[in-house]
This record gives structure tokens, C-alpha cells and sequence, in this order.
């Protein structure tokens, strides 16, 4: 058999799936089919030389249909949230890349207007979800996002540790941007030099606060001799 290879839509469907939910189970996953596919019309088939319901335009040995396991392995995601979200966007018009889903015995549709209706072939798809894609060409070869990272998910510990080191991490380089600042002399024509701290933060950071003043007061002390040298 030629190779073969999963329509890039799918392609991207898979990849956007294992960032959402890297540490997934993908023993059930699946493409080409076994030999109870070969034997029925299937899109999990090679297109060229497998059973399959349609046939498109190109000459490349290309699968119509990815399975993803069911077990996403992350909090608050699972693969029935992944599903409804597709389906919302094929409903919307939003998504024209898929021809059916099917899982945990149901099947939803593009001819069906992606109306939910009960599944009753031989495997009743509860251990993994299956998308069936287009065969038209474009369709077939869009890889676009499927927008699966808009999915709303609840943060884990993790998330929360690594937003909080994000803020803490700004908020540093905030007030080393003032510390380092220091001090604005403003000098106008004619008029003696003014001192004015750089900002307000400075006041709620205690010891570089402190240290900032002793740093002040010894300017103010050198322009103050230097002042009166020059009068």
C-alpha cells in the first residue's frame, strides 16, 4: 500500500488537541484503518485505494477521519466540552471543515444542519471522539486554527504559580525602572536646581526607599557646595 497520509485539516485539529491537553492518553487514537475498516466503506481508508464514501479531486493517498481518545487528562476539560465547542462553530458557519462527529452514541452531521441524533453502529465511540473531514480540496487542506486554546478551562496550580512569577516578574522591572531613575533635576534659567523624587512607588518598597533618600540627601549636599561656589 502507498503511503498515506491524514488530511492536513486533521493535522491541525490533533496538534491544537495536544497543546490543549498535552499530557492526553492517545491510546486510542486513530487514522488508517484495521481490517474491519478496509472492508466497509470507511473515511478512515486510503482515498486512492481504500473503500470510501466520496472521492476527491487530487491524486494524493489521504485519510478523512482522526479519532482522539477520550481521556484528555486535564482538569475541568473533557472531550465532550472539545466536541460542543466544534459543534458551535460548525453551527455557526464558523467551521466548514468537518462532514460528522461521532461520540458516546451520538452523531451530529454538516447534511443534518449538525442536529444531535442517537448513533447505533457497531462501535458506540465512548472511548474516543471521531471527525470525519471534508474531501473537497480547500477544505480538506485548510490549516487554520481550530480555536480549540478559546475553550474556557479552570487554572491549575501550575498555571497559577506561573502567572503569579509573570506579575511578580513585571512588577520588579516596574520598580527598577524608578529605582534606577532615582532622581529628575530640573534646572530652569536663572533658578537654582530642584530635586524631586522619581515616583510614588518608592514609598511602599521601604528599604530601597531609604536608601534612595540617604543617596538624595547627598546630592543635595553637593549641589548646595557647588552653589555656593559658585555665588
Amino acid at each position: 500500500m502507498a503511503d498515506w497520509v491524514l488530511v492536513p485539516c486533521l493535522v491541525r485539529l490533533r496538534s491544537e488537541l495536544n497543546t490543549i491537553a498535552p499530557g492526553r492518553d492517545k491510546s486510542s487514537d486513530g487514522t488508517i484503518g484495521d481490517r474491519a475498516h478496509q472492508s466497509s466503506v470507511s473515511d478512515h481508508n486510503d482515498d486512492e485505494v481504500g473503500s470510501v464514501p466520496i472521492h476527491d479531486a487530487d491524486s494524493k493517498h489521504e485519510v478523512h477521519a482522526f479519532d482522539a481518545d477520550d481521556d484528555l487528562r486535564t482538569p475541568s476539560l473533557t472531550m465532550e466540552i472539545v466536541v460542543q465547542h466544534i459543534l458551535r462553530r460548525c453551527r455557526s458557519g464558523a467551521e466548514k471543515r468537518l462532514r460528522y462527529i461521532i461520540y458516546n452514541r451520538r452523531i451530529w452531521e454538516a447534511s443534518n444542519s449538525w442536529k444531535q441524533r442517537a448513533y447505533t453502529g457497531a462501535s458506540p465511540h465512548t472511548e474516543h471522539a471521531h471527525f470525519s473531514a471534508s474531501y473537497e480540496t480547500k477544505r480538506e487542506a485548510d490549516t487554520s486554527s481550530w480555536r480549540l486554546e478559546d475553550i474556557p478551562v479552570a487554572l491549575t496550580d501550575a498555571d497559577k504559580k506561573w502567572l503569579s512569577a509573570q506579575i511578580d516578574a513585571a512588577a520588579t522591572k516596574a520598580a527598577e525602572r524608578v529605582w534606577k531613575t532615582k532622581l529628575n533635576i530640573a534646572v530652569q534659567p536663572g533658578a537654582k536646581p530642584s530635586l524631586q523624587e522619581a515616583g510614588s512607588i518608592l514609598r511602599y518598597t521601604s528599604s530601597e526607599h531609604h536608601t534612595i533618600e540617604t543617596e538624595i540627601q547627598e546630592l543635595r549636599v553637593e549641589v548646595e557646595k557647588v552653589l555656593a561656589e559658585e555665588g
